[in-house]
């Protein structure tokens, strides 16, 4: 059975020729995502578009560089607890499976949450940037 090929359109019938520059990296975009963007960049910046205005096609759209937001590490997160006075919290190991020649006090003391060692703290700090530590 033979396929038939779908034609594919040429880059000059599917972008237009405008460039953006975005922290360094020039790439072409299509007439409504470059309206689109100048849209964008003026609400960024509380209503007026202080990059300049785009009249042409061949104009060049430049846009501002924001500081990202630190990322928290969510595995981290789950792990850690960061109590009111500022404490950080874990689960003890050994009490996920193979429970059944465990003690009952064993399995207790295993329930209970303990604090985190002070050599340990920096390494969280750096994986919960937004915890009160």
């Amino acid at each position: 059975r033979r396929r038939r090929r779908r034609r594919r359109r040429h880059d000059s019938q599917m972008f237009a020729p405008v460039a953006t520059t975005s922290m360094s990296i020039t790439r072409l975009i299509s007439p409504s995502s470059s309206a689109k963007l100048t849209a964008r960049k003026s609400s960024l910046a509380g209503g007026s578009c202080t990059s300049g205005k785009t009249t042409s096609a061949n104009d060049r759209v430049s846009t501002s560089i924001v500081a990202g937001k630190m990322k928290t590490r969510k595995s981290a997160a789950k792990r850690y607890k960061v109590t009111a006075s500022g404490k950080v919290m874990h689960r003890r190991p050994g009490k996920a499976h193979l429970n059944g020649p465990k003690t009952s006090e064993r399995k207790a003391r295993l329930s209970i949450d303990v604090a985190v060692g002070t050599s340990q703290l920096p390494l969280i700090r750096s994986c919960l940037p937004y915890a009160r530590l």
